[in-house]
């Protein structure tokens, strides 16, 4: 094995001494390469939603894609408005004129619903009249008050439009579900195409164009802000919530947090260059280096279609930290050689020599540690492992070829300006040194106190094991945003008046036309409405369930000289039949959200509070048994929205987790085996590895930090830092101990040589 390390350490000095010999050829390839694949960086799509956790293949999307086709979105932006007063005239003429200034003003909108334009039903000599609440303009503070009394004994306006105390009123915007790019169809041949049964609908291959993009929708946010900005004012307060502000305003985040951390990242590594290496071309080489190699993968998602997501955002960070250390652990061997001969190509030759091997082997164990997040479930975290793993590659490829070519090009340093430089290195020579001697007791006392060592560390690990043992998980993007920013205090607005805006949506497909207007149907509707609206689960309570049922237990009761007790469902077939054509004739459409044309398909929508999906799942569970035991022998049913996405995010993060740690430690200790070709020395290799990931999971549950989609990948990054540091000490110490055959003297010449470097990575 030893004969394999050193034949291809050799070839590594060879490719360095051609790449000195032909460094323009190099650089000009190189240089054609990174523009090949940067070109595509203007093709990156951002996706922020709740949905793009999932796989565009994943059942889950495919189910809740087929929802919105068939009813449209069931994500709105809630305008929550708390006036002195609701009921009074001139509220009532400033909510008009809001209303109708985001019907005339917002893009790719399909509807505004408020109390001014809301359906009302009332009978009048046997007749259904259907209208607008507020078609009749209240002049007199009496029809002020007939229209409060209207409004709060109304079932389906409470919780929705106005709270249960009357203090409250809110706004419903409400997007189109389609994009108009790229379509051919108009939109009312969509909206046909929307009511086609399950069997008959189906995504084509344009389909992503089919559904309103990321781009339309913040288009459509922006425009309701800038309404309400201009309606907003003391007597007229406006908080707007939803999921569409969500995605809206974490694109925003993302944009505008992605630079400063790369930014903040790139200020502290060049602080930390100039430290070490005291040179420009120190700073500058390793910089061009990473960036390049970043901007390359970066290029990648843009080749390939892969839409940048809230995690993906980390992968500049990761291949920043990961890609520097490669640069930086040649360097060190460079100019360490530059020093002591004083030749330029000799130093490369000696440097990739010495490290390529070691850089390729880090670079194999990083990737495969990405590489496990593949098998997850979640998009995101699966898209991050698969290209993170190619970004460190390009990383390695970057470091190994442009690197040595840029060194060549440097323009040579003359005899006396070397002597002047070793002469300033020595003057320099306390400072320089503080590092090394700090490293140097370092060693020293590992090596000569190693079980006071083991016992200090297997008591932390102890410690850590049982912090990590009260680890939560959490899926909230809500939080991911500040605590001060406005969509995180219209979202607990909303929660405490509106009892939430997060959905769960049923959706009951019968055998035949007409099976919804079954009595026997409508009225286990009804029941479900019942069983639904005060569910509760760790004080997380349904606050609202509607459906078709109280369309038709609406229009019964008005047909009834608006009697309560004819509040029901009708026992006849044929008069549920007759009162949805009457309400159909209306002039309404409002049963296009509620059933589908051939009335084979009903939808039911739950509305809860928003809270993080870890605590959804006692809900949903409940209420699933329920649909099992009163649906379950229909044609078919699926339970979608908002809420069920957002348990399947957390859950398959959970199982998703466990797997992939499982995995990259299998195939990092494989590798480290094979490196230093010694079963048991590769074993015991991988403990420093876990180490500082076992610390850090334990720190985080017992501060209660949560384990979330981005945190978990946290341990990624520790992980492939742990590992470089691992794979270079572990390879300078085997050459060093075969030179000398002498543990303390090997430990030094490692912690003296690429010890720095593995501090100033590890600082990174």
């Amino acid at each position: 094995m030893k004969k394999i390390i050193q034949n291809i350490e050799s070839k590594f000095e060879q490719m360095g001494r051609w790449i000195n010999v032909h460094p323009k050829r190099v650089i000009l390839v190189m240089l054609l390469f990174f523009a090949i694949l940067a070109s595509n960086l203007v093709s990156i799509e951002v996706d922020t939603s709740t949905e793009a956790f999932f796989s565009e293949n994943d059942q889950t999307r495919i189910t809740y894609n087929k929802f919105r086709e068939q009813f449209g979105r069931d994500e709105i932006v809630l305008a929550l408005i708390h006036p002195k007063n609701v009921f009074d005239i001139e509220f009532l003429k400033k909510l008009k004129s809001f209303h109708e200034d985001l019907e005339a003003e917002v893009p790719h909108l399909d509807e505004v619903q408020s109390l001014i334009n809301v359906t009302a039903m009332r009978g009048e000599g046997g007749d259904l009249i259907i209208e607008e609440l507020m078609a009749d303009w209240p002049d007199e503070d009496a029809e002020v008050m007939d229209l409060k009394d209207r409004v709060l004994r109304n079932k389906f306006y409470r919780n929705f439009l106005v709270s249960e105390d009357g203090q409250y009123t809110t706004v419903v915007v409400r997007s189109n579900a389609f994009s108009d790019l790229g379509i051919d169809l108009d939109q009312e041949g969509i909206l046909e195409e929307g009511f086609l049964d399950e069997e008959e609908t189906s995504f084509s291959d344009n389909e992503k164009s089919q559904l309103l993009t990321d781009e339309q929708n913040s288009e459509f946010v922006e425009a309701i802000k800038s309404v309400a900005d201009r309606h907003r004012n003391t007597d007229f307060p406006i908080e707007l919530g939803g999921s569409p502000v969500m995605v809206h305003d974490l694109n925003k985040a993302m944009f505008k947090d992605m630079p400063v951390f790369v930014l903040a990242s790139l200020g502290v590594i060049a602080i930390l260059l100039l430290l070490l290496f005291r040179r420009l071309s120190g700073l500058l080489l390793p910089i061009l280096t990473v960036i390049l190699s970043m901007l390359t993968a970066l290029g990648l998602l843009g080749l390939t279609g892969t839409k940048l997501t809230i995690v993906m955002q980390i992968l500049p960070s990761i291949l920043i930290t990961v890609g520097i250390g490669y640069s930086v652990h040649l360097l060190v061997i460079y100019y360490r050689h530059l020093r002591e001969h004083g030749d330029e190509g000799d130093a490369i030759a000696f440097a990739m020599g010495h490290s390529g091997l070691a850089i390729l082997i880090t670079s194999l164990t990083t990737a495969g540690g990405l590489l496990s997040f593949v098998p997850v479930k979640v998009a995101p975290v699966s898209d991050l492992g698969l290209y993170g793993a190619a970004g460190i590659m390009l990383c390695v490829f970057f470091t190994l070829v442009l690197l040595p070519a840029l060194l060549s090009v440097l323009p040579k340093v003359k005899s006396a300006v070397v002597e002047e430089k070793l002469h300033f290195q020595e003057r320099s020579q306390t400072r320089i040194s503080f590092v090394d001697r700090a490293l140097k007791s370092c060693g020293n006392f590992a090596v000569n106190h190693p079980w006071k060592v083991i016992v200090v560390s297997t008591l932390i690990a102890l410690i850590s094991l049982f912090g990590a043992t009260q680890l939560r998980f959490s899926h909230n993007p809500v939080a991911w945003l500040p605590d001060n920013h406005s969509l995180r205090n219209a979202t607990d607005a909303i929660n405490d008046h509106m009892k939430g805006s997060a959905s769960i949506e049923l959706v009951v497909e019968r055998d035949e036309e007409d099976a919804v207007k079954d009595p026997e149907f409508m009225k286990r509707l009804d029941e479900f409405n019942r069983f639904s609206e005060g569910t509760s689960h760790n004080k997380i309570v349904v606050g609202k369930s509607s459906s078709v049922v109280d369309v038709v237990k609406e229009i019964n009761q008005v047909l009834n000289e608006d009697r309560e007790e004819y509040y029901r469902v009708p026992m006849d077939r044929r008069m549920i039949a007759q009162e949805l054509l009457l309400f159909e004739n209306g002039g309404t459409d409002d049963l296009e959200n509620l059933v589908n044309t051939p009335y084979s398909k009903a939808r039911v929508t739950l509305k809860t509070t928003w809270v993080d999906a870890n605590q959804y799942s006692g809900l949903v569970s409940k209420i699933e048994r329920k649909i099992e035991d009163m649906f379950g022998k229909e044609k078919s049913y699926v339970v979608t929205g908002l809420i069920p996405i957002m348990v399947k995010t957390i859950t398959f993060l959970m199982e998703g987790m466990l797997i992939s740690y499982l995995i990259a430690a299998v195939v990092i200790t494989l590798m480290m085996i094979i490196l230093l070709a010694d079963f048991r020395l590769g074993l015991w290799s991988m403990i420093p590895n876990f180490f500082p990931v076992l610390v850090g999971l334990g720190v985080m549950g017992m501060l209660d930090l949560p384990l979330d989609a981005m945190s978990i990948l946290v341990g990624s990054i520790a992980i492939g830092v742990a590992v470089d540091d691992t794979v270079h000490f572990m390879h300078n110490f085997r050459r060093y101990q075969y030179i000398h055959q002498d543990i303390h003297l090997a430990v030094e010449k490692t912690l003296t040589s690429t010890g720095r470097a593995m501090l100033l990575t590890t600082i990174v």
